[in-house]
């Protein structure tokens, strides 16, 4: 089959970063209002001598972040332009608690050792991913490169009362800037770097009248591979329109389109052995019979979002509603890679060949202005997903490939109620009702009751304590791989959590930390090999897992103009059940008190920003990163080849800032050790991360 015609993303980046303005700017009818605070930044750091206030919708409601009792993080917008992070993997690296692994399509997410090892299509991940406000069951949003956004907020620990079934985990929301009443401006960034890195975006808001304005943004990158065959490449654009209607202070519409493409080659593998040569870590396996056929492939993936929030103020409380549809179809293509069996000289997968995914989520909030905070609302959503393989066409051998089906419904509610000075109650319930439906006409249906009970203290003005008891489910499935049949049960999770959140120091001064343990059921594996007697591969669940651990993270704003130091600090002890998996020779290995994969021991991350400031009025930041985890599987077919050594990283950065503060210039270098770790291995081909890589951004606002 002929390769469906690649969009040009380099011609898209110039577009996007040059677009005029007069014309758009034309548009608008009414006089701007005044322009709002600049985002946090070293500089407005600086200004006010004190850490910046972040307000966060975690709880579907805006608040503080400090004043929010779960363990999270939230990474701004200004940040993810200003460093060059043009992917969900590179937006969380410096994230505590949080691998972002490969996977044969997008990425794998995991918190706190938990996420999903199981074939696409097959399984549900257990963080909750959600692009504004809506979930999303495929993962390729997640190497597009995030545009227009305005944070990311990743929520660590169950969030099974809020987010629901698949949020066991956690949840990472990625919030987009919304349109703006009464305003003309935008933002534009160009980003030039190694490998020919070419990226633009830009965003603008446009008001049309007192009561409607309009937000158009875009994106594109395109960046040669990694590997020596041309995979792990970038080639990816995508545009994004919002309406907002606010007629008055009582009720807001906002409308959503979305369409984004995913093409170029997309990710690649090497050979393990190639792996465990320092000098060969991006070197592919070379065809034995036809040197050159291992380079030929390609990927293409097309997706549209459609969504509404509506907003009612009915005085006693706020009414939401928020429906959405997606879709998504892709094409993946290779002549010969090492990850293809023996005799798998081909493999052409329409992958996913359907993707589509309705839901809708009805909310009734208290006002923000009430001492007791509930909220109660219901979800619906309904998915298909149909691949035509997810093997070589030899390995398939006319299969029908995978065509599953979901439809779950649920009802929720959650309350904080203040019961002494400074000390309030939380609860919270959510039943869940999952009916699935598998291409060999298997027929499952799982339901659960989940919630938390939780107590919040005030240590004073600027600290609090919260302890938390928490559930979250995760539903179970089918195994529809070739030759194979059967269903695996939904995985139980119950969490104790003790935390803090504090500032001192006069707002200098940030501390946060948590102490948790998890009792974690039926935890969904797959026994996956290719054996002597061909491919074997059988889901099963684990009875009984146990994770523990500490987490410690810090800020300090250093008097007068010496800077910011950042650190963070984890220990997991994530232990696995009574596992045991299948050799190549179909003998049996057992990996019963082995660590969950995607569960190192020990991180630290730590950070340093100097901003230093000239006479005429601009400004230079100089940033480092460091990222050291100890070893940790990346499959959960746990040996050798798929654990990953102990490693460290480290980024660089220097961010100069007009006088004026409407452009800037960055220049960084990403991975200074050029050390490659491996993300992903499938029997015995291995996925790896990116090299050094160095660049420059150059961002304007107007």
């Amino acid at each position: 089959m002929k390769q469906r015609p690649a969009l040009t993303p380099l011609a898209a980046a110039a577009l996007v970063a040059l677009l005029p303005l007069s014309s758009l700017q034309a548009l608008a009818q009414t006089a701007a209002e005044p322009a709002p605070a600049a985002e946090p930044s070293p500089a407005a750091e600086k200004k006010s001598g004190q850490l910046q206030t972040v307000t966060v919708t975690a709880e579907r409601r805006a608040a503080n972040i400090q004043k929010t009792g779960i363990s999270m993080q939230a990474v701004s917008g200004a940040e993810i332009t200003e460093q060059g992070l043009s992917s969900g993997a590179e937006i969380l690296k410096n994230v505590s608690n949080v691998e972002v692994q490969g996977a044969a399509r997008g990425n794998v997410i995991a918190i706190r050792g938990i996420g999903s090892d199981l074939p696409p299509g097959m399984g549900e991940s257990a963080v909750s991913t959600n692009y504004d406000g809506v979930y999303n069951f495929r993962a390729e949003m997640n190497t597009l490169g995030l545009f227009d956004l305005d944070r990311v907020e990743v929520l660590r620990g169950p969030q099974g009362t809020l987010y629901g079934r698949n949020a066991a985990a956690g949840a990472v929301n990625y919030v987009t800037r919304d349109p703006v009443l009464g305003r003309s401006d935008g933002r534009a960034s160009l980003e030039l770097g190694s490998q020919r890195l070419v990226r633009g975006e830009a965003g603008f808001n446009l008001p049309l009248g007192e009561t409607v304005a309009l937000r158009v943004s875009g994106a594109a990158i395109s960046r040669d591979g990694y590997l020596s065959d041309g995979f792990n490449d970038a080639q990816a654009s995508g545009a994004r329109v919002k309406v907002l209607f606010k007629p008055n202070g009582d009720f807001r519409l906002l409308v959503g389109g979305e369409r984004i493409h995913l093409g170029g080659k997309g990710p690649g593998f090497i050979p393990q052995a190639n792996w465990n040569d320092e000098d060969t870590r991006l070197q592919s396996a070379v065809n034995p019979t036809t040197p050159g056929l291992e380079k030929v492939g390609y990927q293409s993936y097309d997706a549209t979002k459609l969504w509404a929030q509506a907003d009612w103020n009915l005085g006693f409380g706020v009414l939401t509603v928020l429906p959405a549809y997606q879709s998504g179809e892709g094409i993946v293509y290779r002549k010969w890679d090492a990850s293809r069996p023996a005799g798998s000289e081909e493999q052409y997968n329409a992958d996913p060949k359907n993707a589509r995914q309705k839901s809708a989520e009805v909310r009734l909030a208290a006002p923000g202005s009430s001492a007791v905070q509930w909220v109660v609302g219901a979800y619906w959503y309904d998915m298909l997903n149909e691949q035509s393989c997810l093997l070589s066409a030899e390995a398939c051998a006319g299969s029908l490939g995978t065509r599953d089906t979901t439809v779950s419904k649920a009802a929720f509610g959650q309350v904080s109620v203040p019961v002494a000075a400074g000390t309030r109650l939380v609860g919270g319930l959510r039943h869940t009702k999952d009916h699935k439906t598998a291409v060999d006409g298997s027929v499952g249906d799982w339901s659960s009751t989940d919630g938390k009970v939780g107590v919040e203290y005030d240590l004073g003005p600027a600290a609090m304590l919260y302890l938390t008891y928490a559930t979250a489910y995760r539903p179970g499935g089918f195994n529809t791989l070739p030759g194979n049949s059967g269903t695996f049960d939904a995985e139980k999770l119950k969490s104790l959590e003790l935390g803090i959140k504090s500032r001192w120091m006069d707002n200098r001064l940030q501390f946060n930390g948590a102490v948790f343990r998890y009792d974690y059921r039926d935890y969904q594996a797959i026994d996956f090999a290719f054996t002597s007697a061909g491919l074997y591969a059988q889901f099963l669940n684990v009875p009984k897992q146990t994770i523990q651990g500490v987490e410690a993270e810090t800020q300090l704003l250093l008097p007068g103009s010496a800077g910011k130091l950042r650190a963070s600090f984890t220990y997991l002890d994530a232990t696995l059940g009574d596992l045991t998996q299948t050799n190549f020779d179909l003998t049996k290995a057992t990996l019963k008190g082995n660590p969950l994969p995607h569960a190192p021991k020990l991180t630290v991350k730590a950070g340093y920003e100097l901003p230093i400031d000239f006479a005429s009025g601009s400004s230079l930041t100089l940033r480092g990163d460091v990222r050291h985890t100890t070893k940790q599987y990346v499959s959960i077919t746990e040996n050798a080849d798929t654990l990953q050594p102990a490693y460290t990283q480290i980024d660089l950065l220097a961010n100069y800032r007009s006088p004026d503060d409407k452009w800037g210039i960055n220049f960084y270098v990403k991975n200074v050790t050029d050390y490659v770790p491996k993300v992903a291995n499938f029997v015995g081909s291995t996925m790896v991360g990116a090299p050094r890589t160095y660049g420059v951004v150059v961002n304007t606002r107007f």
